[in-house]
């Protein structure tokens, strides 16, 4: 069987790789915060701006609430279709920006109203043949 003649619909899931890599970035830029020169009030604010950044991607990225993209199908014509919670899907346009590797796949979206959003993909929050397939697809369709 072709792997281009057949529609891939992502769906992900919890990554539990993603949220750990994502709590040790904001404890690590924390502690960086906490060791400059700088009065405590600045301190507690550049926390305080990492803790609401840090809510806000585990949001997204993680549990998929709010506005993340909940599915998002290719179709066998390389186009994409991307739903959000309780929408219809909508046609969105991949950017250049995304990025493919082994363990970690980036899409970046263009919505029909000109935003972007992104996907991440890890090797533990989609199915592992998926994963695969979508890396395929994505680095032969350059």
């Amino acid at each position: 069987m072709n792997p281009f003649t057949v529609t891939l619909k992502i769906t992900p899931g919890f990554s539990r790789t993603l949220f750990l890599v994502l709590i040790s970035v904001a404890f690590v830029a924390m502690i960086v915060i906490m060791s400059l020169p700088l009065p405590l009030s600045v301190k507690l604010a550049g926390s305080l701006i990492i803790l609401i950044w840090l809510v806000v991607v585990l949001r997204e990225h993680c549990w998929h609430l709010d506005q993340a993209i909940r599915t998002a199908t290719l179709r066998t014509d390389n186009s994409w279709l991307v739903s959000f919670d309780g929408q219809e899907p909508v046609k969105a346009d991949l950017l250049p920006e995304c990025l493919v590797q082994p363990w970690l796949t980036v899409l970046v979206f263009r919505m029909p109203d000109r935003r972007r959003k992104s996907l991440i993909l890890v090797r533990d929050n989609v199915d592992a043949d998926t994963f695969r397939r979508l890396r395929v697809r994505l680095k032969n369709s350059d």
